[in-house]
């Protein structure tokens, strides 16, 4: 029998029917000897008057003629008499005043204080008066009336015994009564307490497996061994497990829905506590931070991610929804949420933060990430890039009006330069004069051939479009200090699109130039080469400038990268693949900082072109680590 804390009380249905059945049975049984008891002691007393009473007067009757006579020896032999019945254990016959007459054997010779009170009442009560001593002891006292006077009083005694006799006779039937009652009911509630107690342990052993394990469900569906309340409870919990198992399942696939969205979404999804704690990441954000998600759980973002500043807006939002529980939509928000890395631009976010309530309160705020940073780059490099195309076509109005009266300027310096007025030093005037104007002739028709570029590919010239770059180029080479150093095979060409050419190489040379200091050497060679057994052109640009590192090497081809800051889109050299790409050529670079085991430092971009436009070289780019 297992016992409760209490220690008394058990927790079996047994045990528990047990002691309620005997706790009732002793109760029962109390309750049921002292009312019959008492019942039997009334009853035994008020016999035992009427016997004591019958006997009291009987020998009052008898004693009426030996006392007339004075005949002690007749009043013994009646007193014995009466004594000798079963029932009576004393006679004594007193006159009025209390003196002993007659004494039977084992009777006291004087009254009690009780006694003497009794005697004393015998002139207001009936003939017979039922006494109770102090002592609890029943005596029954007669008046002898002789002549019509009251002459003597008869004492009787009666044995106790018999009644005690009786009362154990009693109690003892009553005790074998109840035990037999108290041995049937065990026998009963054994039989009923088996039919009950053994589907409800098989029932709390089935939930205390649960409650260890919500998958295990092998024992189930429990047998029903019993057709009453248990039985039922049974098939019930049998139903309930099913159900749950069903919801389970039904709960599993859709957890498993939303984990794979969540997960393989190719947005970022994260949920924070009052604390502003990681309770929930998906792989997708978890990439973007460049930590695990198990690293984020119960951490906050400002011990995740480097960006401060970020964090601090992220949860100045959380706290705003956790206080309002109002949804906020759309906020753009500048930053990294993985390490800090100097070397790149700050990333572009759209954020939306959303409450998630349990009950009437704000549990948890949601976080929604989309990257936009590419769009906003896009966007940016549009605007710069009309800006550049607004800025060409001025440029080309402004060259187009320019060469019209360039050209009259011209021809007034030519009929200048052959007029006979003009002494020796006039006519060197006019001669460096025409000079300088053809100069600026020149920078006017490169600046219309970069905004006129053809739309059908044709046989170009690379030295020809070189030369036309590094015109362009000569004012802001000289003012940076840069020399240049050229090797240009006239007669190499290729078939293309001249003005797309004109921007690769406009581009190269011009980040050559950005990327050294004064006393930079810029080297430009164009030669006839073969690759794979293809005939074509290789363009090398070669500069002593600053150099790459192998972050910025690994990422220069990506559109929007730029390491210029404000005054580059990002797009020129992604541009300058695409061009090399479009014509089936092959471009390779090779870069070098200075460092402690090199002492110089500069970049390479080496192209080549094939000869035809449909050659089987395959497109490639190849960004050389050295």
């Amino acid at each position: 029998m297992v016992i409760t804390k209490r220690g008394w009380v058990p927790r079996t249905i047994l045990g528990q029917l047990l002691l309620g059945t005997i706790l009732l049975q002793i109760s029962v049984l109390t309750v049921f000897l002292w009312m019959n008891m008492r019942s039997q002691m009334r009853n035994i007393h008020r016999r035992d008057m009427l016997r004591i009473e019958a006997q009291a007067r009987l020998l009052a009757r008898l004693a009426v003629d030996p006392l007339r006579r004075g005949d002690r020896a007749e009043l013994e032999r009646l007193a014995e008499a009466i004594r000798s019945s079963t029932s009576i254990v004393a006679v004594r016959i007193t006159d009025m005043q209390g003196n002993s007459l007659v004494t039977s054997e084992g009777g006291s010779s004087g009254l009690d204080a009780d006694e003497s009170l009794a005697l004393n009442r015998q002139n207001r009560i009936p003939h017979f008066d039922a006494l109770t001593t102090r002592k609890g002891n029943s005596e029954g006292v007669a008046e002898v009336v002789v002549d019509g006077r009251p002459a003597a009083v008869v004492w009787l005694l009666p044995d106790e015994t018999i009644n005690l006799r009786s009362l154990n006779a009693f109690v003892n039937n009553a005790l074998v009564y109840a035990s037999c009652a108290l041995l049937a009911d065990f026998f009963l509630i054994g039989l009923l307490a088996h039919s009950v107690s053994r589907p409800l342990r098989s029932l709390n052993r089935a939930t205390e497996s649960l409650s260890r394990d919500p998958e295990a469900l092998g024992a189930f569906p429990l047998r029903v061994t019993t057709r009453n309340e248990a039985g039922r409870l049974t098939q019930s919990f049998n139903a309930m497990v099913h159900d749950l198992e069903v919801q389970r399942s039904g709960l599993r696939e859709t957890l498993a829905l939303l984990d794979s969205m969540l997960g393989n979404a190719p947005i970022g999804f994260a949920f924070f506590d009052r604390k502003y704690r990681y309770v929930r990441i998906n792989e997708f954000l978890a990439r973007i931070t460049q930590r695990p998600a198990a690293d984020h759980f119960g951490r906050t973002m400002r011990e995740t991610c480097a960006d401060t500043d970020l964090a601090a807006q992220v949860e100045k939002i959380a706290e705003q929804v956790f206080e309002t529980g109002e949804v906020v939509h759309d906020m753009e928000l500048t930053g990294n949420f993985g390490e800090a890395d100097s070397s790149t631009l700050k990333r572009v976010w759209i954020c939306n933060f959303y409450p998630v309530r349990t009950g009437e309160h704000v549990r948890w705020v949601g976080l929604v990430v989309t990257e936009v940073t590419e769009r906003v780059r896009a966007e940016e490099a549009m605007r710069r890039s009309e800006k550049l195309a607004a800025a060409g076509r001025l440029a080309a109005s402004i060259a187009h009006e320019i060469n019209n009266p360039l050209e009259s300027v011209t021809n007034l310096l030519f009929l200048l330069q052959h007029h006979p007025s003009l002494d020796a030093e006039a006519l060197e005037y006019a001669s460096l004069a025409q000079r300088e104007l053809s100069r600026v002739g020149e920078i006017t028709q490169q600046t219309l051939r970069f905004y006129r570029s053809s739309s059908r590919p044709e046989m170009v010239r690379l030295g020809e479009v070189v030369n036309s770059v590094l015109a362009l180029h000569t004012g802001r080479m000289q003012s940076a200090g840069v020399r240049v150093e050229r090797r240009v095979d006239a007669t190499a060409e290729i078939f293309g699109f001249t003005g797309e050419l004109r921007q690769l190489l406009a581009n190269l040379v011009g980040n050559a130039v950005d990327a050294m200091s004064a006393d930079g050497l810029l080297r430009i060679r164009v030669r006839k080469a073969t690759l794979q057994g293809v005939e074509g052109v290789r363009v090398t640009v070669a500069d002593t400038g600053t150099g790459m590192s192998d972050d910025v090497r690994l990422r220069i081809f990506e559109p929007f990268y730029t390491t210029k800051e404000a005054t580059g889109t990002g797009l020129g050299l992604w541009v300058s693949a695409e061009i090399v790409e479009k014509h089936k050529g092959v471009l390779s670079l090779r870069s070098r900082q200075m460092t402690a085991g090199h002492s110089t430092s500069g970049t390479v971009f080496s192209i080549f072109f094939p000869r035809e436009a449909a050659s089987d070289i395959p497109s490639l780019i190849l960004n050389a680590s050295r």
